[in-house]
């Protein structure tokens, strides 16, 4: 019995490159403003973990916009801009 040529189906509808683009400015709607607290650094991974006062627990690396994470110490307070959907912080700001 000859073996039938095997054909593969190939999607192209998706984007070969897994890091995707920005899309730049969020619109307004789309993103909240967070008050959270400093409660776990973590150097080893460039992360600074903080929770809001729902309990929610959010982490800042070194792509996070406005805010040095060396800067930054437990207990200290910071104001964080959030996307609702899947909920990722997109900027930062040490409160004084």
């Amino acid at each position: 019995m000859a073996e039938r040529p095997m054909h593969l189906q190939v999607n192209y509808s998706f984007a070969l490159n897994p890091r995707r683009e920005s899309k730049g400015s969020q619109d307004e709607g789309d993103t909240r403003r967070v008050e959270a607290v400093v409660v776990a650094l973590i150097p080893e991974y460039h992360q600074v973990k903080v929770r809001d006062g729902d309990g929610h627990l959010y982490a800042l690396t070194r792509k996070t916009q406005g805010v040095d994470l060396a800067s930054l110490h437990e207990g200290q307070r910071v104001v964080c801009t959030v996307t609702r959907k899947l909920p990722r912080v997109l900027k930062a700001a040490a409160v004084a």
